[in-house]
């Protein structure tokens, strides 16, 4: 089945819209176990099944088979990553949500003016340059990665995806950064 599957690939790599179908009927069990396993949110079915098939559709033109790895091999971790980013996904609010009922109440009513401490700001200022110190001494990649995951709020699969990396290895890299940025703020 792996390489018979790998054949579907070239061909739909070429343009072959039949064998990209052919790709997404033999995968659709793939899609709904994945679904099943790393995100189980059984209102969101069908969204989440036509979230895997375009996964599938992207991974066919990003899949190198150069790399010794079997096409179904490659979709399984794809389709992992993807469903596993969901949880990591916010919601965002507006602070011009209303409140209740209430037509006159936003939840920015709610949010204190407070004038800050300057001894905190000063506290603050330090801190921020220390961060800014411990990024700098990390590899551009890391920085790249920490950056754009902490301070963009980007996901790891489009971080990966920009970087032209696997989702392991800026996980990795990640997880490397913060420990070298730990070490340096501890000293």
């Amino acid at each position: 089945m792996y390489k018979e599957l790998d054949k579907l690939v070239n061909k739909a790599k070429e343009g072959d819209l039949a064998s990209k179908e052919e790709i997404l009927n033999r995968l659709k069990g793939l899609v709904i176990k994945s679904i099943q396993r790393y995100y189980n949110k059984r209102e969101e079915y069908d969204d989440l099944i036509q979230e895997g098939y375009l996964v599938i559709l992207e991974s066919i033109d990003n899949y190198d088979e150069e790399r010794g790895v079997y096409f179904l091999g490659y979709i399984k971790t794809m389709l992992k990553y993807t469903y596993l980013n969901k949880h990591q996904e916010r919601q965002h609010l507006s602070l011009n949500a209303k409140l209740g009922d209430a037509e006159d109440n936003e939840l920015v009513d709610l949010l204190e003016a407070d004038d800050e401490d300057p001894m905190n700001l000063v506290l603050r200022n330090e801190d921020v340059a220390q961060v800014r110190y411990a990024l700098s001494m990390l590899t551009d990649r890391q920085r790249e990665v920490v950056v754009a995951f902490y301070f963009e709020e980007i996901p790891i699969a489009q971080i990966a995806k920009r970087l032209g990396i696997t989702y392991r290895t800026v996980v990795n890299t990640k997880t490397k950064a913060l420990e070298k940025m730990r070490q340096i703020l501890l000293r």
